[in-house]
Order: C-alpha cells, then sequence, then structure tokens
C-alpha cells in the first residue's frame, strides 16, 4: 500500500454536537514537513486556521481561527485510530464562548 504523508494532513468530515443537534464541519489540512495548515469548510464562506500547534506525542491538535464574520474559533482534539483508514478526531469546538463536542473522520 502507498503511504498516505503526515497522519493529519486530507480532508476530514464531521460533526460539531450542539444543542439541538448537529452541524456539519469539513477541514482540509495539509502538513509541509514542518507546520500544519487548514481551511474550515471549503468553499465561498472558508476560512483558515490562523495557528495550529501538534503535541506529537499525544496526537492532539489545537487550533484557532476567525470566520468570515469575525468569530473566533479553536479547536483541540486527539487523533484516534492513527493506523486505520478511517482514522478520526475527538474534541472540543469553542466558538462564540461555548464549548462543543466534534468528531471528524478522514477521508
Amino acid at each position: 500500500m502507498a503511504q498516505e504523508g503526515h497522519p493529519f494532513k486530507g480532508t476530514w468530515r464531521g460533526e460539531i454536537t450542539m444543542p439541538g443537534g448537529s452541524q456539519a464541519v469539513v477541514i482540509i489540512m495539509n502538513y509541509d514537513g514542518e507546520n500544519i495548515t487548514g481551511m474550515i469548510n471549503p468553499g465561498r464562506q472558508s476560512y483558515n486556521f490562523t495557528r495550529a500547534d501538534l503535541d506529537a506525542p499525544n496526537w492532539t491538535l489545537n487550533a484557532s481561527a476567525t470566520t468570515r464574520d469575525g468569530i473566533d474559533v479553536s479547536l483541540t482534539g486527539t487523533l484516534q485510530e492513527i493506523g486505520a483508514r478511517n482514522r478520526h478526531i475527538d474534541g472540543t469546538w469553542k466558538q462564540g464562548g461555548l464549548s462543543f463536542p466534534f468528531r471528524i473522520t478522514r477521508e
């Protein structure tokens, strides 16, 4: 099997669990050998990571972004099932002063 590159690299789809329902989220991440970059909800309403830090021993990602409406967003998630094709990140999404659980799975 061919190698896929850095474990965070790729397109990730999932949901943020909010009161009254879930919100779909898509994140595209890349790794250039030194830094993780990302785009949230690609398309007309996309916004980029302003910062992304990896706690490599624990496979935990901390990232920040600002939406096009000026709302600060941050996420902290830990990579699960790193060797699996359908690895996923579970964590906490913070937006507008509130925290919500989220899960995204790599395509």
